[in-house]
């Protein structure tokens, strides 16, 4: 009997973009303009083959936002006040909880994630990908 082609999921990446940056760039002095190029350019080559979408949320305290060059063809940027409750909103709307992966470190994110049935991984993990 033929088989089809294998079926890939496609998966709902929410990433907590402040915290993978800190993660990734080890240095706490860095401005957010900097952290977020940093992100960014690491991400470039990194699309997760099972993805069928990538969010980023930024947290942004101050009104004004980064300049909208600031982005990847396949991602979507999102600067909200708190990138904390806007994944675990977004995993709470989402139809179906087990399509989303949230890349978080923070144990709170990363706990109400997983009991709301969110996959999650660590920025190492996500960007061994």
């Amino acid at each position: 009997m033929r088989q089809g082609p294998a079926i890939i999921p496609r998966v709902r990446y929410l990433l907590d973009g402040y915290n993978l940056a800190h993660w990734l760039a080890r240095d706490d002095d860095l401005r957010p303009e900097q952290l977020r190029a940093r992100l960014l350019a690491a991400l470039q080559p990194a699309l997760p083959h099972d993805a069928r979408e990538v969010v980023i949320y930024w947290d942004v305290r101050t009104p004004g936002h980064p300049p909208p060059s600031e982005h990847l063809p396949w991602c979507t940027l999102h600067f909200v006040r708190s990138a904390d409750e806007a994944i675990v909103d977004a995993v709470y709307d989402a139809a179906n909880p087990r399509d989303v992966t949230v890349v978080s470190r923070d144990r709170e994110v990363a706990g109400r994630s997983r009991q709301l049935g969110a996959r999650v991984l660590s920025p190492a993990e996500f960007l061994k990908r």
